[in-house]
């Protein structure tokens, strides 16, 4: 059984929907567990269950919860440091926490997350519309319905999303507008031709209200998933769409595309410009290299030079969009740059960066506070004071 497929099933098993034959394997393999001593493991029953279904000792896991802190055995090993953090977060999958070298490690003594000073709160859908006016609109706080555009296409908000349609004379309409997801928002809109949008936090769009002409062109910045319609002019030619990359965010670049779906990652804190496709084919261009061309599964990482990774993780790429966070291998900082965008935080190492590696994820709809149990099993630990997170080594002098 696979680390996914035991997941599955102990979710299953807590929601009651186990065949009687599954309830009984998982049963059997506790009463076992109890006979034996909690912690005497065979290698067998780590090869079955990869540590994952521990539902029923979750409790002397955990011993009483104060704070959020649980009290781990120390000689309790990786994977089940793991299983305990699935089973006690309330919508986690597994993080595991790794040595900079990569080695599995037992966790450090229980380190709290402390000072829980106004704890942050999960983004959520909101962003600000600014019309060819200088109109500006909050959508946090906008009621669903249309917005007027004067000359152009209605837009209609409603449910976290913004739709531009029935265009009617609005072809000879050349007007521009713009939205912004602020750190700790998300939101998604359709264009007029019926290309989809999801803007992560701290990231924009620029786009015309009315696509003319034989191009489709938008300006983005930030991190943004792209679903392109497919559009055609009256001689039945495919009309190519482009998104250029502001030049403030990240690495200047172009993407042309016909239909597709691809995500562009263009934080001007990243270290790198990634363009990632899903489905179809895009070209990225630069000044400074020549065109490259990539297919479903490949990642464009753009710098002085176009580097293509032709075996990326989708997973690890959609995660913001699919409502987690997921890391694998990742740094403490790149870990807490995504902290910083979702909770509008800010992060300081006052004693260095810890050099710990993280694998796993966890739901974007937790606090501040439950995401930064993950640091709980390393030789770190975080503290929350008026939106700055101080990030310290647990044991004074070791980073």
């Amino acid at each position: 059984m696979t680390k996914e497929q035991a997941i599955i099933l102990l979710q299953r098993y807590r929601e009651g929907l186990c065949s009687e034959e599954e309830k009984q394997t998982i049963e059997r393999w506790y009463a076992s567990l109890e006979e034996k001593g909690a912690w005497e493991w065979t290698d067998e029953e780590k090869a079955l269950f990869e540590g994952e279904l521990l539902e029923r000792i979750s409790a002397e896991i955990s011993g009483e919860r104060e704070d959020r802190v649980i009290q781990m055995p120390k000689r309790m090993s990786w994977w089940k440091v793991a299983a305990a953090v699935l089973l006690l977060g309330a919508s986690a999958f597994t993080w595991v926490l790794l040595s900079g070298d990569n080695e599995k490690k037992q966790p450090a003594e229980p380190v709290a997350v402390m000072g829980h000073s106004n704890d942050a709160q999960p983004g959520k859908t909101g962003a600000i519309l600014t019309l060819s006016n200088g109109q500006k609109i909050l959508l946090d706080t906008t009621a669903d319905g249309a917005i007027a555009v004067q000359g152009g296409p209605s837009i209609l908000n409603k449910n976290g999303t913004l739709s531009y349609q029935d265009m009617g004379d609005a072809a000879g309409v050349v007007a521009y507008n713009s939205i912004v997801t602020p750190r700790g928002r998300q939101y998604k809109l359709i264009l007029s031709d019926g290309t989809k949008v999801w803007l992560n936090a701290a990231s924009s769009l620029h786009y015309p209200v009315y696509f003319s002409g034989g191009a489709r062109k938008v300006e983005v910045s930030g991190e943004a998933y792209f679903e392109v319609a497919e559009q055609k002019d009256r001689q039945g030619k495919k009309i190519p769409f482009a998104v250029k990359i502001n030049p403030e965010s990240g690495i200047p670049a172009e993407v042309q595309v016909l239909g597709t779906h691809f995500n562009i990652n263009a934080y001007n804190d990243e270290p790198d410009t990634k363009v990632t496709l899903l489905e179809g084919a895009v070209r990225v261009n630069t000044a400074s290299a020549e065109p490259v061309l990539i297919f479903p599964g490949q990642q464009a990482k753009v710098g002085s030079k176009i580097e293509v990774n032709k075996e990326v993780d989708l997973e690890l790429v959609m995660a913001w969009k699919n409502g987690t966070f997921n890391f694998k291998n990742a740094d403490v900082t790149t870990v807490m740059r995504q902290a910083e965008r979702w909770y509008d935080i800010r992060v300081e190492y006052p004693q260095g960066v810890p050099g710990d590696t993280l694998n796993g994820g966890i739901s974007r709809d937790v606090k501040l506070s439950e995401f930064l149990d993950i640091i709980r099993y390393s030789d770190i630990r975080a503290s929350i004071r008026d939106g700055v997170v101080e990030i310290k080594p647990a044991i004074a002098g070791k980073q």
